[in-house]
């Protein structure tokens, strides 16, 4: 997996099957996502691409409640790593991006930047300004720039969702065993040197 961390020399990706989120965590609905993207990348004989945001986009939009994270980016990129994307793409969440409308978002960054063969979002995935973009929105887009988009469903254990949030509250309460069941692995914390 490449990782690039600036916008400005992103290479022109080959018929990019793209997805696009946080994912704090990289957690079994997350796994799930990752494969219905590689999946499309192999089907569409493209590239996977995911695009990620740092700082956390809450952090920029709201930053007077405080945000617990799952993973820093370093041991996120580490859990992507075993999951056989061929790019991470992270991107500055700057107070400036948090403006593009959701309309922007979609045609002056993901369609002119990287110009999807496909995109692949979550059930709840939400983008631009007051998170007013949607599925729905990328759907009315898609004929005009020529990209696919794909939908996936909820990932449930125990007839809850698996969620980032429901995580960390299962961390909170120090239920290890319910967080390490909807993360698909062993929580862990790394050193900070």
């Amino acid at each position: 997996m490449k990782v690039h961390r600036n916008l400005d020399t992103i290479p022109v990706f080959r018929r990019a099957a793209l997805t696009i989120g946080t994912f704090d965590g990289v957690h079994l609905g997350h796994q799930q996502i990752i494969r219905q993207l590689i999946s499309e990348a192999h089907r569409v004989q493209g590239e996977s691409v995911m695009i990620t945001f740092s700082p956390h986009p809450r952090k920029v939009v709201r930053p007077d409640v405080k945000l617990e994270q799952l993973t820093t980016m370093e041991e996120r990129i580490s859990l992507l790593k075993k999951h056989g994307l061929d790019h991470l793409v992270i991107v500055p969440f700057t107070p400036s991006f948090s403006q593009l409308t959701a309309q922007q978002y979609v045609t002056d960054f993901l369609a002119a930047r990287f110009n999807p063969a496909v995109i692949v979002i979550g059930y709840d995935h939400k983008f631009g300004k007051d998170r007013s973009g949607d599925f729905n929105l990328l759907q009315q887009y898609a004929p005009g720039f020529g990209f696919e988009v794909k939908e996936i469903p909820e990932q449930l254990t125990r007839n809850a969702i698996v969620s980032s949030t429901r995580i960390r509250q299962a961390l909170q309460l120090g239920d290890v065993p319910t967080a390490n069941e909807n993360l698909g692995y062993p929580y862990f914390l790394s050193l900070i040197h």
